[in-house]
């Protein structure tokens, strides 16, 4: 396989259209597919990005998306733009859907696919950021649904209005559910591809993003896949591989591994966390982390600067009934009454245990995964 990689770690724009176009110059091969890979600084600038491509590789499969950092030449950039070109003996194909609601793209991403892949990397907004407008339909979604919520006191009730307002953020596209996307894409693909997921979910968000690219169009809050006949390496690695057998274990496992970590008590239903404690969630991290609730209106100032911090050290982690593995969903001080997940919560206890802060092991558990390669070729990790 030959690979290049093409970057420029200048936020100007012309400056960084001409430092790839001048590196693009010198390439000897044509690429079977690329990546374009957008930080904070050039995402905006994507269609410049994207005619340059199009224009000297028009057959070249291509995907693209906006993305925090990048590593090249033993060196890490969080401005930029860079592009992953590549040969491949292989097949490769990419595929978009975009259709009216979260569910029925993915139902129509996973009948292009179809069967026969080997390998298949998806790329979908986890949590799409819209347009004020749109943002201000969710916030009344969310008082109304709870207002409908609090108003019920039978439980199984209380679940049918979670499990409504689930239903509208999948209508509303704003979010797909990592479990549900990754079963549907699995059964229309056969069940035997290594499936790799791109849940995208920017950790400085603004309106329209994440950005998905796919051959060279904007899927916009839509979802695409590359797909592979040949050897990639496709692999899966726990950072958290010590599973209990009992609840029990679990929670003692995740206690060993964050410092503060303590059971709660909760209320659920599919995209909906209702309460820790019987208190809403952003009430419980506010007094347990003195994180002050954001107003609506600050909310969307930062969303329109580009400036709402995503990334938190706070969250619940959920332990499955079936399994007794565990999934993490951060806590942030957002103006929500009902905290929605990027996960269905259903087939989780209704206990669970707060935690975060520092992680035993830190970040150097995750390099562990590129010892585990079988074949040359690049790292997309």
């Amino acid at each position: 396989m030959k690979v290049e990689v093409v970057f420029s770690p200048s936020n100007n724009t012309e400056e960084a259209y001409k430092e790839v176009e001048r590196k693009l110059e010198r390439l000897t091969f044509t690429p079977k597919f690329l990546f374009l890979f957008l930080t904070a600084g050039t995402w905006k600038a994507y269609g410049k990005f994207m005619e340059l491509l199009r224009n000297k590789f028009p057959n070249t499969k291509m995907l693209g998306c906006t993305v925090e950092g990048y590593i090249v030449e033993n060196a890490i950039w969080t401005r930029g733009v860079a592009i992953l070109l590549a040969d491949f003996d292989g097949e490769v194909e990419v595929f978009w859907a975009n259709e009216k609601n979260a569910t029925e793209t993915i139902e129509k991403l996973g009948d292009k696919i179809g069967k026969g892949w080997d390998t298949i990397l998806l790329m979908f907004p986890a949590f799409y950021f819209p347009g004020k407008l749109k943002f201000l339909r969710f916030f009344l979604n969310n008082k109304r649904f709870y207002r409908r919520f609090k108003g019920k006191d039978d439980v199984e009730d209380r679940r049918k209005v979670l499990l409504e307002y689930s239903k509208t953020l999948m209508d509303m596209k704003m979010v797909y559910p990592i479990d549900e996307v990754l079963k549907i894409i699995s059964k229309k693909s056969g069940k035997r591809a290594t499936i790799i997921g791109m849940n995208l979910m920017p950790l400085e968000a603004t309106s329209n993003t994440p950005l998905i690219l796919a051959d060279f169009k904007n899927v916009n809050d839509g979802a695409a896949a590359i797909c592979f006949k040949g050897y990639i390496n496709g692999i899966f690695d726990d950072v958290f591989p010590e599973r209990g057998d009992s609840y029990e274990e679990t929670v003692n496992l995740i206690k060993s591994y964050f410092t503060g970590a303590e059971e709660v008590s909760i209320e659920k239903g599919g995209l909906a966390l209702a309460s820790i404690n019987n208190i809403k969630p952003v009430e419980f991290l506010e007094n347990k982390r003195r994180l002050e609730e954001l107003a609506e209106e600050e909310f969307m100032e930062r969303v329109e600067k580009g400036k709402l911090q995503m990334a938190t050290p706070y969250m619940v982690s959920f332990i499955s009934r079936k399994t007794h593995g565990c999934s993490f969903l951060g806590l942030m001080n957002f103006p929500v009454e009902l905290y929605p997940s990027v996960f269905t919560l259903d087939t989780f206890y209704d206990t669970a245990v707060f935690c975060g802060e520092v992680i035993r092991g830190g970040i150097k558990i995750f390099g562990k995964i590129f010892e585990m390669k079988k074949y040359e070729g690049f790292d997309f990790f």
